[in-house]
This record gives structure tokens, sequence and C-alpha cells, in this order.
């Protein structure tokens, strides 16, 4: 397990990874409205009082407020931060008027709120596309290596070698295509395609219900299948790594450990972790070719089932996903859209496994969730932290396209309102409904506060 960062890591990584996402939020809602010729008066970054700013040239309010839990940019025209359209246009001149959000056509409106979930999305995509571009993609087809104790597929008829090319008639190319219809249904039943020397049959199998752990003790509830899928290559690396430090590459398949026979990726902790600090041979291969490294283990901390804390070995190696295959930046960014739009597909099951009671509503998390998490990956490395960073920002983009009032899809759905009324809503109903929305926002936030509270080390979660 690795160790926790310190409370100032995770303030400082919690900031890197919220400032910006709210900064490239707002910064699509104003140069679209900019474009359009919409003032601004105020563009913020936090809520509340501000602590620092200035005024533009154009009379922009440009400042940072402290609540750093969001931000806003409040067009001329709007009673409050939440876009709430103002009755107050008395005295202004034609050009004033103008300027203001209200006045302009209903397109224009609806893109102006649209850019800013829309900008957080395209973020992300970059991300993604680059690493794609980066790393390619992996093209290894989901081979069962080996089974999981109590396994279900196996007791369903599986058998290793079998090839998994569909999950309830959903094509699965590869390996990276299968998780989106396991991992989010534990106890469901699906049945799975499988090809076994040429030929294609149909199990169904029921999907174990899990609960799993990542390095820093944090739990998920997973679908799981009983098959190990993790072929033993070097996918990365961590910390201080042994493995790097001793010659290992990226790519390498790992195959053997002192005299130990590797298939999978899940059997080298089992082996590296009693020996902190010990010497030991790894057996990789390399382009077709053999090589053997002799690699003197890291020491990491663990906690043991009595809660003593103790020294476990390290390799310091993340695990890769079997052959990987380059890509162009066309491609790139087509895979950056495809696994942007799978992440939400799966926010989206998420959260109406919620609603029908498939999940509980302590899985929900909130802001100190999100700046624990933060401070994890910060600890693993700027790649990792980036692309925490990138589905923060799809979480945002999400979020923000919720059809609930105050938030930018509430707004939407008022012009959605408008376009088959033929006529806006009135000011009145707009104003209690954006405080409706806004109460219900809050009245979320403050139980996902609670529930990231109880979920901590000191209460027990």
């Amino acid at each position: 397990m690795t160790g926790s960062p310190n409370l100032l890591t995770t303030i400082f990584a919690f900031l890197l990874v919220l400032g910006p996402l709210v900064l490239i939020h707002e910064l699509g809602h104003y140069l679209v409205g900019r474009l359009f010729g919409v003032k601004a008066d105020a563009f913020s970054i936090g809520f509340g009082k501000e602590i620092a700013g200035w005024t533009d040239k154009r009379g922009t309010r440009w400042k940072v407020s402290a609540l750093p839990l969001g931000g806003y940019v409040q067009f001329a025209g709007d009673m409050n931060a939440a876009s709430a359209p103002s009755a107050a246009e008395d005295g202004l001149t034609p050009q004033e008027r103008a300027q203001t959000f209200h006045v302009k056509p209903l397109w224009q409106r609806a893109l102006i709120v649209l850019a800013g979930p829309l900008t957080n999305l395209l973020f992300a995509v970059a991300i993604i596309a680059a690493f794609n571009f980066a790393h390619g993609k992996i093209v290894s087809p989901a081979e069962v290596a080996m089974f999981t104790q109590d396994s279900q597929a196996e007791a369903a008829g599986v058998e290793v070698g079998d090839k998994i090319v569909a999950v309830d008639g959903e094509k699965v190319a590869t390996i990276s295509d299968l998780p989106e219809h396991i991992v989010p249904f534990p106890g469901r039943t699906v049945t799975l395609g499988i090809r076994r020397d040429g030929r294609d049959i149909a199990l169904p199998v029921k999907l174990a219900d899990r609960t799993v752990s990542d390095s820093f003790g944090n739990q998920s509830r997973i679908g799981d299948l009983g098959i190990d899928f993790a072929v033993p290559t070097v996918g990365g690396f961590f910390g201080d790594s042994a493995a790097e430090a001793g010659g290992l590459k990226i790519g390498d398949r790992i195959t053997a450990i002192d005299d130990h026979e590797i298939r999978s990726f899940t059997q080298i902790p089992e082996l590296v972790q009693p020996r902190a600090g010990e010497t030991i041979s790894v057996v990789v291969d390399r382009d077709g070719q053999t090589r053997v490294f002799p690699v003197t283990l890291g020491k990491g901390e663990a906690v043991d089932e009595k809660g003593n804390k103790v020294s476990v070995g390290q390799l310091g190696i993340k695990a890769g996903f079997g052959e990987i295959e380059p890509v162009g930046a066309l491609e790139a960014v087509q895979l950056g859209f495809e696994n942007s739009f799978g992440i939400m597909k799966m926010m989206v099951t998420g959260i109406g496994q919620i609603f029908t009671g498939e999940r509980s509503v302590k899985e929900l998390g909130g802001p100190i969730k999100i700046a624990k998490y933060s401070g994890e990956q910060f600890s693993l490395g700027w790649e990792d932290f980036i692309s925490f960073a990138a589905l923060i920002s799809i979480n945002l983009a999400f979020i923000n396209l919720l059809p609930i009032p105050g938030l930018d899809g509430g707004h939407l759905a008022f012009y959605a309102a408008e376009t088959v009324r033929r006529k806006p809503l009135s000011v009145r109903s707009q104003e209690w409904a954006i405080r409706t929305g806004v109460a219900l926002v809050l009245a979320l936030m403050v139980f996902v506060t609670v529930n990231d509270v109880a979920s901590l080390p000191i209460f027990g979660g």
C-alpha cells in the first residue's frame, strides 16, 4: 500500500486540479459570450468574498474569491452569479442593452451556456488524445490468462485461452473494451461471446459483487468475472522505481521472477512484497529476446491485518495491457472522444443504479474525496495526475449538463421550453426555478461532504 500524501500536498493538488478546470470552464462561457458581443461584468474563480482582483478596460472584474469550489461569469443583464435574468433594465442605453445576455437570440444564448461544459469535455479529449498519440492504443484481445479464486466465469464454463469477443451482444475488440461492460454491474448476469478453437459460443455468467482496494486503501464496489487479464507487461514506473533502476523498460513482458513463472501481473505483488530490500532476478521478454535483470527491491509501507505498519517490497512498476500499436494524430483524437464518452456513459449508469437502489448513495463523493484523490494521484507522478484531471474535467462537463436549474443544463432546459412555447419563461418563474435548483445543489453538496467525512479513516471509513 502506498503512503498517503500529507495535508499540504493534498490541498495543493486539489487546487491544482480544480482551479485550472474551473478557469477553462468559465473561459468557455466568457469567450463565446464575447464573440457574440455580450459584456461580462464579473469573472470569478471561487464564490463568496473577493480575495484579489482587477478590472479590465472592458469593465469586467476578474477576481479570485474565498470559496474555491467553482466559479462563474456574470454577464450584463444577469441578476446574480447563477445567471438569473434581471428585470431591472430601466435606464440602460440601447447600446448597453444590446450587450446584455438576455436580449441575444436563443441560439447564441444556448451556445454561450453550452460552451462551458463543452470546453471541459474538449480539454479532457485533448489530454486523452495526447496520451494515445504518445503511448499508442491497446490491441491485445481479451484472452483469458488465468482465473481468480472461486471464479464465476470458470464455473460457467469459460476456459484458459478463450477470447471474449462480446458482452450482451456488444462487441469487445480488445481488453480495454471490457471494463465498461463488467465493472459497473456487480451481481448482474451477462452473456459472454466466447471464441474458442475458431468457433463462437455464448455463456451466461453472473458477475461477482466485489469490493476492491487501490494502493491507497480506497475501496470500490465492482462487477467481476473472476478472470485475470492482467498481462505481466511493464506499462510504466512510479516513485523511485527499483525496476527502472535495474534496467527494465516500458513494454517488457515479465515471464519469471527468480524460479517462479509469471502468467499474470497479479502474481507479482505476492512474490515481491515479502522481500523488501532483497535482490531478485527478473526475467523479461523484450522484442522476442529473453533477458535477465537483477533488481534490488524498494521498500514501501503497508498496514497488516492487525493495523500495524509493515515494510513491503516494491518493484515500482505499473501494469501494462499487452500489445500496443502506435496511432496517428487523427485516430488519437477519435480515441479521445470515444474514451471520454465511454466515461460519461459509465457515469450515467452509476447514477441510474443509485436511483434504482443497485448502488448505495454512500458511493457518491464530493470535494473532500476529490481533494484526497488529487493528492494521491499527484504523489504517483504527473501522468497519473493529469489523467485524473481529465477524469474530473469530464465529471464537470457531465454534471453541468444535468437539467437542474442553476446549472448550465438547467439554462439549456429553459431554452428548450422557450423553443416549444415560442416565448421565454417569465423572469419570476426562472428566478424561482434557479433558487430551487441552487438549493438542491447545495443540499447535495452538504450530503456528499458528510459522506466524504464519514469515509475518512479517522471515522472508520
